[in-house]
Order: structure tokens, then sequence, then C-alpha cells
């Protein structure tokens, strides 16, 4: 309701509003809200939540989506493809792994005609990422010569790291600041209990995070979603326990690229959580050769809409320019076209629309 989906809540709470550049103006789409305890999902099993990680949320996903095209059969055999942001970069490729693996098993003999996946900004490895996320900070301003200086000095950004890089890490000052963009407006809470923007990105509301619990926590539309009743509906769920997750997902993306999956992963420009600083790390990790260099592309109003790179097995590496973390968010228009590239199996417009 704040990226992709086809409505956005308005800032009464209460009512929706089109969003025109939605993704399910190109594709069918399912929302999947996993593993569970997220949004409205829920489970009897109590082990369900004690005992969450990588793995179970993987299996339970394929065996979410081996039921969906059961009881929808007339979408077997279509081109399926699977996106994911953020944590993503672990949801994705592995349920991926798992609908590779299956279908090789049963030589192609299940509902998944699976041609690729498609990621944004996403956490692919853990140490990199925390590289990543300071050389971002530092060559944006954030952080000062000095401070990056100590950091560079006790950080290796390998599990052998310890507290001096720790205190270096955190040296620098925090401050209002969206990290998930670091250019964006932020949402200002008034006396009155109301909120406002701090400044103005068309097409973008910082303060949605408190619309959205408002309208999804009213009990007629939690009727009319047939959820559970009295559901206490939020952004975050930080109750779950998660067990396992790797530190890196450059091999099983390796894989997937080896197998012939078209793998594309996008990044917002502005996004200092998982940066395209570091997804570029994890990319060279990947050791492919690039078979297109990088270059603008376009969006239909003659904008720069990003950059774009090529690799060896169609790996795709573009970023958006002005967008952050969540890009549907901060770039809808942009991250529609990228879409529509991937779906179409092209590159992006290398030219200025005639």
């Amino acid at each position: 309701m704040k990226e992709l989906g086809p409505f956005r809540v308005n800032p009464d709470g209460k009512t929706l509003s089109r969003n025109k550049h939605a993704w399910n103006n190109v594709a069918n789409v399912i929302f999947l809200e996993s593993p569970a305890g997220v949004g409205f999902s829920y489970s009897m099993n109590s082990s369900d939540y004690s005992d969450v990680g990588d793995q179970i949320t993987a299996e339970d996903t394929y065996v979410f989506l081996l039921n969906w095209f059961n009881r929808f059969p007339e979408y077997k055999g279509r081109d399926f493809y699977i996106a994911g942001e953020s944590y993503g970069g672990h949801y994705v490729p592995q349920i991926a792994t798992i609908v590779t693996f299956i279908n090789h098993l049963f030589d192609g003999n299940t509902p998944f005609n699976l041609r690729g996946i498609f990621v944004g900004n996403p956490l692919l490895d853990e140490y990199k990422n925390g590289e990543g996320n300071l050389e971002f900070l530092w060559s944006h301003g954030v952080i000062s010569d000095e401070v990056w200086g100590k950091i560079l000095a006790n950080c290796t950004f390998t599990s052998s790291d310890d507290w001096p890089c720790f205190v270096a890490a955190h040296s620098f000052q925090r401050v209002n600041i969206d990290r998930y963009n670091i250019y964006a407006p932020v949402c200002l809470h008034e006396q009155d209990g109301t909120f406002r923007s701090s400044g103005y990105l068309p097409g973008y509301d910082p303060c949605i995070d408190y619309y959205i619990p408002r309208y999804l926590n009213n009990p007629d539309v939690q009727k009319a979603l047939h959820a559970r009743a009295d559901t206490n509906w939020s952004g975050c769920n930080l109750d779950l326990a998660w067990n396992d997750s790797p530190d890196s997902m450059v091999r099983t993306i390796k894989r997937l690229v080896e197998n012939g999956l078209s793998v594309w992963i996008y990044s917002g420009d502005m996004d200092s959580i998982c940066s395209l600083t570091a997804t570029r790390y994890s990319v060279k990790d990947l050791n492919l050769t690039i078979t297109h260099k990088w270059r603008p592309w376009y969006t239909p109003d003659n904008e720069v809409g990003g950059y774009v790179q090529q690799y060896e097995g169609g790996f795709t590496l573009a970023s958006v320019r002005g967008a952050g973390h969540l890009v549907p968010s901060f770039q809808p228009k942009r991250s529609l076209v990228l879409l529509y590239s991937f779906l179409k199996g092209m590159l992006p417009p290398a030219d200025i629309p005639k």
C-alpha cells in the first residue's frame, strides 16, 4: 500500500486512491505475507513463531505456491517470476532455488514455469552490506573523512571484527534523516497529534506509515479482507525468533544464473541501508563477465531512469536514480519501466525516446 500495489492509503486513514504505476498494470501479482506472523498471516502452531528462519520460510513458501496453483489451475505453466526487496535478497533466491531444483527433479512436470527473479536493494552479504552502508554514508557527506579513516583502520568487514570496529563504526552523529533515502523528506509529528512531511517529493508521503495501520486496523476493512477478527496489524513484527540466515547469498545467485534463470538486481541509489555500493561488492564477487557495459537508461518522458549493466547468463544490475530502499515508493514510474523491461527480457531503453 506504500509501494507497488494498486492502491495507496490516503492521509485520513479511511479511504484509498489508485496507484497509476502499480505493478499489476503489466502482470498478475500475488502478494505473500511470509513467514507466518507477518501482516494478517498467522499459525495455530506456536513453533512456527519460535523455529522460523530462512529454510522454513522458503519451504513454506513453496508449499503455499503449490497449493495456490492447485486452487487456480488456469495459471499453471504461465511465465512465473518472483520479486522481493531488502531481506528479499534471501527470500527470493532461496525459494527460486527450491523451485528450480524440483523442476529439474521432475523434468519440468510441475506447475512452475519459473523464468526469473527481480530483487530490489537486497541484503546479499552481511559483511559487505555493513561496509557498503558506511562507505555510502561517507561518500555522501554523512561521515567525515576522519571517522571513515578510523573505520578503515579498525574494521576488516569480516567475522573477526570486534569492539574497536564497533566503536569506530558508531562514532558519527546520528541525525534525523531517513536512512532508507538520505535525501527524502521525513515525517514530522505536530503537537496537535497530526503529521506532516518536512519537504516535498512528488508522489511520496513519508507519513504514510501512520495512515496504513489506521486503515488496516479498521474492523470493517479487516472483515472485508477476511482477516482474523481483532488482529492488531503493524508494519513490522519483531516477535519472530530468526534461527538461520546465511552470511552471503552470492553462491546461491550464481547457481541460479548458471541454471539459466533471468536474474535482475536493481538498487535505488539514495539508500544507505542496502546501498548500491554494497550491492556492487556482491555483484563483483559473482565473477561474471560483462556483456553490456554500464550505461544510462531512459523513461518515456526523456528522463534518465538510472544506469544498467549486464553480464554473462543475462544477469543484470540496474540502478534507479533518485530512489531509496523502497524503489516503487520513491520512483514509481521508473520502477514500472524497469519491471516492464525485466518481464520482456530486454534492457531498458538506451536512448531518449523520440
